[in-house]
């Protein structure tokens, strides 16, 4: 709706209210797809951010996951120690050499 006059090269506003309120509407929709624009892509970076953490919170519950075997494997490993630690005491504090053969026999099958 605004004109530039070649000679001029001045503006011309419109001068009816009509064309106004046309200008003013293009303007306000303008605005508006704007908005909606920015907006959209600031769900698609709230959609990307949201995308980003669930696979960094899954990959944290797979190492969890992956920790808790090697913990629990390490408890019965430690628990096997301490069995042989006792056949052994068991075997060294023994009078009866049929007792310290079996205490050492159940050692040595822990150690398999």
């Amino acid at each position: 709706m605004l004109k530039l006059s070649s000679e001029r090269r001045r503006m011309e506003l419109p001068k009816k209210k009509e064309d106004l309120d046309k200008i003013v509407e293009e303007v306000e929709e303008e605005h508006e797809h704007e908005h909606v624009h920015e907006h959209h892509h600031e769900h698609e970076n709230v959609e990307d951010i949201v995308s980003v953490l669930e696979l960094l919170v899954d990959s944290l519950s797979a190492n969890v996951k992956n920790m808790d075997t090697t913990v629990k494997a390490q408890g019965n490993e430690i628990i096997n120690i301490y069995k042989i630690l006792a056949y052994v005491v068991e075997a060294c504090t023994s009078n009866d050499t049929n007792s310290k053969n079996e205490a050492l026999k159940k050692a040595i099958e822990l150690l398999k």
